[in-house]
């Protein structure tokens, strides 16, 4: 039986996104400033799909209707039970709806009936970095790299597990890794930079926030973020030139006004300014990333 096969990516918004017979992709980029996803499908009518319900439940995914595309799924794995790929189609509706114990028992289901399925344990592993199982969910993204080495969504959500586990060297060699195959992926590059901060290199970790917003030059947020990075590495009066960006872009940008009045105080105060006090940058969250498996 020929299936659909779907993919999300775990943002704040969820979004479905359809790569039958390929992978699927999934990044992120900092709850500060989404990354806008796009849905896609290239599925076609299916003959062989008992009932289509397949193809129905594929269209209420893509309209966010979960719980008619989890019916629907359900029905074609009564139709075709021995199909592994209905179970993955119904685990991902079921993430879609929030619904992570059902999402994971499907998708061990599909890797219990397909071993070398790399987007079952890719999709188990975002399950599971949902629920902040880290260790669990590295497993997974390991074994998916073992079965596709060239995986890039495997590598964006191990690279993120590092990170949420501490380990900011293996975040940068990951995010590394990813940037090798997408040296455009912004949200990779903002990832990176914020591992490189908490390793305290600030130069690269400024490479990489140029790097982003040089790409996206309207992005606020790469320049607080840079703008931060520059206060510690000392370089106040390149943290005063964002901070005056951002306000170009947002006039009424009070973090932005309210940062460098504090720089700017201090500047004319002594010869040798002090970083005003600086909130610490928060970790991108979850969820990829943006889809192009992303």
């Amino acid at each position: 039986m020929k299936t659909y096969r779907i993919g999300t990516a775990l943002t704040v918004a969820m979004a479905l996104v359809i790569f039958p017979g390929q992978e699927t992709f999934a990044k992120k980029r900092p709850a500060a400033q989404p990354q806008q996803q796009q849905q896609q499908t290239n599925a076609r009518p299916n003959p062989n799909d008992p009932g289509g319900h397949s193809a129905k439940g594929f269209e209420f995914a893509k309209k966010k209707e979960y719980d008619k595309a989890i019916a629907e799924f359900s029905e074609a794995i009564t139709a075709e039970p021995k199909d592994p790929m209905n179970y993955f189609n119904r685990a991902t509706a079921y993430r879609g709806a929030g619904k992570m114990d059902e999402a994971f028992t499907d998708f061990s289901k599909t890797i219990e009936m397909k071993p070398d399925n790399a987007p079952a344990y890719v999709g188990r592993g975002e399950v599971l970095i949902q629920q902040k199982k880290w260790d669990e969910a590295q497993a997974d993204f390991e074994k998916a790299l073992q079965i596709a080495p060239d995986d890039l969504s495997a590598r964006r959500f191990r690279a993120f597990v590092f990170m949420s586990k501490g380990d900011y060297e293996k975040a940068v060699e990951g995010y590394g890794k990813v940037l090798e195959k997408a040296p455009g992926d912004t949200a990779a590059l903002e990832r990176r930079a914020y591992a490189y901060k908490n390793l305290k290199k600030y130069k690269e970790a400024i490479d990489d926030y140029s790097k982003v917003i040089e790409k996206t030059p309207k992005d606020l947020e790469a320049y607080r973020r840079r703008a931060t990075a520059y206060v510690q590495a000392g370089e106040s009066d390149k943290a005063a030139g964002d901070y005056k960006a951002i306000l170009k872009i947002k006039p009424d940008d009070l973090d932005a006004q309210s940062r460098l009045k504090a720089l700017e105080t201090r500047a004319n105060a002594s010869p040798a300014p002090t970083a005003p006090p600086m909130s610490p940058a928060k970790a991108p969250s979850m969820a990829p990333p943006a889809a192009s498996p992303h």
